[in-house]
């Protein structure tokens, strides 16, 4: 994940190289060093044998991070510490898969103080090693986006259970490779 003054090749560079089966810690301490802006960048993730989380000390705002041992919680232009906490808290006390853990932890933010300026935006995005067109959904410009998030990852449970009952029988005849479009994000 990368936030604050964003650079999206961070992101997506620590996932290529962790999947080249190098430590996201690692990866992401390479990407920073490289970096001679990292002082305005928030990056963290957790990788399958290390984690990561760096706030860099330009974030605008209240900004924060701390790493649990499952999981990474950060952010910045929050209300406070207790936003992150109650994120921390709601994720990991959360039933279902990553999806909904996510929603259910971005929930927990807004209704501990959120975002400084108010809500704007929410998105999920989950790479996984069998991607759902739902792993990856995003509201913007929206006065509720994370309400609205939450209604979208509804939706697309059900569009993917009935997409799902109505073609079943149109392809029981061909082998399951053939159908692997290779949709990821």
């Amino acid at each position: 994940m990368t936030q604050a003054f964003t650079k999206t090749e961070h992101g997506r560079n620590a996932i290529d190289r962790a999947d080249d089966g190098e430590r996201i810690d690692e990866a992401f301490e390479a990407l920073l060093a490289a970096d001679d802006h990292n002082a305005f960048r928030q990056v963290h993730g957790v990788g399958s044998n290390s984690k990561y989380v760096f706030t860099g000390e330009r974030c605008s705002g209240w900004a924060g991070d701390y790493v649990e041992e499952q999981y990474t919680v950060a952010g910045n232009l929050l209300a406070g510490p207790g936003v992150l906490e109650a994120v921390g808290e709601a994720y990991q006390s959360a039933d279902g898969d990553m999806a909904e853990s996510l929603v259910s932890a971005l929930e927990a933010g807004v209704a501990a103080g959120g975002d400084d300026r108010g809500e704007m935006s929410a998105a999920i995005l989950v790479h996984a090693p069998d991607p759902e067109f739902y792993h990856n959904l995003r509201v913007d410009l929206s006065e509720t986006p994370v309400a609205d998030l939450r209604t979208l990852l509804g939706e697309a449970r059900e569009a993917k259970a009935r997409i799902r009952a109505e073609t079943d029988d149109l392809f029981e005849d061909y082998p399951e490779e053939l159908l692997d479009f290779g949709i990821k994000y």
